[in-house]
């Protein structure tokens, strides 16, 4: 029997480090026991390839990925996006002793200080990134101006500005 399940767009689940505009940002899907009574969430992606939820629901998942506009690489929320991405893997490398996706798993990736644009295609946050624009290819910019929370204040020490 299919868990009960509905698309839900009052909240996201899973992907904060999605891109600006993801629909995972905002809608998830809910899962509900045999009462009815609310017993999770899932994202879309998760969702999308449930074997255990109504097949409807999970096409409708799959159809609201695939709906989505991703912004364009150049503009100043996805570039902002990708100082956050940088900034929250900063020296953050795959296991290479570890098989298939389990090497981009955030508990087995190695901590390392390793030049990222030398180790570009083993950095977790250029991993990430390229999930989603394939294209991508980091700069020293890029990493220079990575950071996770705050925005670091651009000033000089002592500017009274």
């Amino acid at each position: 029997m299919k868990s009960k399940a509905k698309i839900d767009r009052s909240s996201g689940c899973g992907g904060f480090l999605n891109p600006p505009t993801h629909p995972e940002h905002t809608i998830s899907v809910a899962t509900y026991d045999a009462r009815g009574r609310s017993d999770g969430c899932m994202s879309l992606t998760s969702a999308k390839d449930c074997d255990y939820i109504d097949p409807s629901v999970a096409a409708q998942a799959a159809r609201i990925l695939a709906e989505w506009e991703r912004p364009s690489l150049e503009s100043v929320e996805v570039r902002e996006w990708i100082a956050q991405v940088l900034g929250y893997f900063a020296n953050c490398y795959r296991n290479p002793d570890r098989s298939g996706h389990e090497q981009w798993y955030a508990s087995h990736l190695l901590i390392a200080r390793r030049d990222p644009i030398e180790h570009a295609s083993d950095h977790a946050g250029v991993y990430l990134i390229r999930h989603f624009y394939p294209e991508y290819v980091p700069t020293r910019e890029d990493f220079a101006g990575a950071y996770w929370g705050t925005k670091p204040d651009p000033s000089p020490k002592g500017d009274a500005t």
